[in-house]
């Protein structure tokens, strides 16, 4: 007689685990809100030591000006997107802000001070205005973008194309990009594997 085993769920994972996976979706968030605001992705990874725990980062060979508060403001986005499984409340997103976020919030709120010393516009309210939408039409290429960085550990420029369905490279002059973000084309299903 052969057991069928159940679906490995959310409650049998350890908290190590189960942070490595919002990390995972949390960089995969900040990866495609750059490249779909016309950034080029180094890298996105994850990664895990016994001494600082579960950590991401995701760097860019160059971001346009000016929207660097809404990628920073992508990753938390992202992260309590998946978590809550709809669009965020503000709680969460103040909460997380303050824990996996953090860093991002320093960013966002160092683009808001330069911002208002250059008479700029007010950056941090671009974000999350700009960034929600973003997001939400191009949420199963995040996924499936996580998806890969949970497995490897790491994604780069060439893994974000392919999540989004992009095979011009991207960039400022991507007429692909551009569909995506007027909602013209549509990304790719989320992978079932």
């Amino acid at each position: 007689m052969t057991k069928t085993r159940r679906p490995l769920t959310w409650a049998d994972l350890t908290p190590r685990e189960q942070m490595g996976l919002r990390l995972a979706v949390h960089e995969s968030a900040h990866a495609i809100a750059g490249t779909l605001l016309g950034g080029r992705v180094r890298s996105a990874v994850v990664t895990e030591s016994r001494v600082w725990g579960v950590d991401g980062l995701t760097t860019f060979e160059e971001i346009p000006p000016g929207r660097s508060p809404s990628v920073a403001y992508a990753g938390p986005w992202g992260e309590a997107r998946w978590l809550e499984g709809r669009r965020p409340s503000q709680r969460l997103m103040r909460a997380l802000m303050a824990g996996s976020g953090h860093g991002d919030h320093r960013a966002i709120c160092a683009a808001a001070a330069s911002a208002d010393v250059y008479n700029y516009s007010n950056t941090s309210a671009e974000a999350r205005l700009a960034v929600p939408p973003l997001l939400e039409r191009a949420w199963p290429a995040v996924i499936n973008l996580a998806k890969k960085i949970h497995r490897d550990g790491e994604a780069i420029h060439d893994d974000v194309c392919t999540a989004l369905g992009i095979t011009d490279g991207g960039g400022p002059g991507s007429s692909q990009l551009a569909s995506l973000k007027a909602g013209l084309r549509s990304v790719p299903p989320i992978a079932t594997t």
